[in-house]
């Protein structure tokens, strides 16, 4: 990853949300951890280019994100929202095909190449079984790989996860940390947002902690992430077991 962002900032409303942020990684799996209303999302979706920023630089690979078209932006990003739906009234194979529109020509047919690609995407998530399976008719963790096989299908060079474990059970969970794990051994590179500090701790190699728009630590996920660290983010004198 080379990530590289210079005094953003952005406003809803002229309620500034994120405050001249600064970032350099060149982590394979960025997180940003934070609580409600800390930024994060907006951030990603800044990183993203689904917002675009009112004054800073982002670039990616030297990509700057503002100058880029939605197509071009696809077939680097791919952004995966616990929010969006797989497809209603599509089977599995129809909504991974969907993550290949980018490479299609004027009539959109899928071509060999873009079988071959789904085809070791859905061997690589474990769900060939799923295959001709209508996405309403998905667990909520089958759902979210659906969702990462579609992102996939883009061959991004990045992959952006905005609270991948919301309203996950803690089986569900774990099979997003393990699809989490293929995604990066297949060698692409993650942006990841969540409270939950479990999961940051072990899907993240850098985190940033965000709080109310400013950056309030950064560094190796496993150095930064001390009681006196959360205390602070959180604005806590003890730490729940269940954070």
């Amino acid at each position: 990853m080379s990530l590289f962002i210079k005094d953003l900032e952005f406003s809803y409303d002229r309620n500034r949300v994120i405050n001249k942020v600064s970032i350099e990684s060149n982590a394979s799996s960025l997180g940003l951890l934070g609580p409600n209303g800390s930024g994060k999302t907006t951030l990603i979706k800044l990183i993203g280019g689904l917002l675009k920023s009112e004054k800073g630089t982002i670039l990616l690979d030297d990509n700057c994100i503002n100058s880029l078209n939605s197509k071009q932006l696809s077939k680097i990003i791919a952004f995966v929202s616990q929010d969006h739906e797989p497809t209603f009234g599509f089977n599995v194979e129809e909504v991974i095909e969907m993550g290949r529109y980018p490479f299609m020509g004027t009539f959109g047919f899928i071509s060999k190449e873009d079988k071959n690609i789904i085809d070791k995407i859905i061997e690589l998530l474990g769900i060939g079984h799923l295959k001709k399976i209508k996405t309403e008719e998905l667990s909520s963790g089958e759902k979210q790989k659906v969702r990462f096989a579609r992102a996939l299908a883009q061959e991004p060079r990045y992959i952006l996860l905005d609270e991948p474990t919301s309203n996950l059970d803690l089986s569900n969970k774990s099979l997003v940390l393990n699809v989490i794990k293929e995604i990066v051994n297949y060698g692409t590179d993650l942006i990841i947002t969540s409270h939950d500090l479990s999961f940051i701790e072990q899907s993240t190699d850098y985190c940033i902690m965000l709080s109310e728009g400013n950056i309030l630590f950064e560094g190796k996920t496993k150095k930064i992430l001390t009681e006196e660290n959360i205390k602070k983010l959180y604005s806590i004198d003890t730490i729940p077991k269940w954070i």
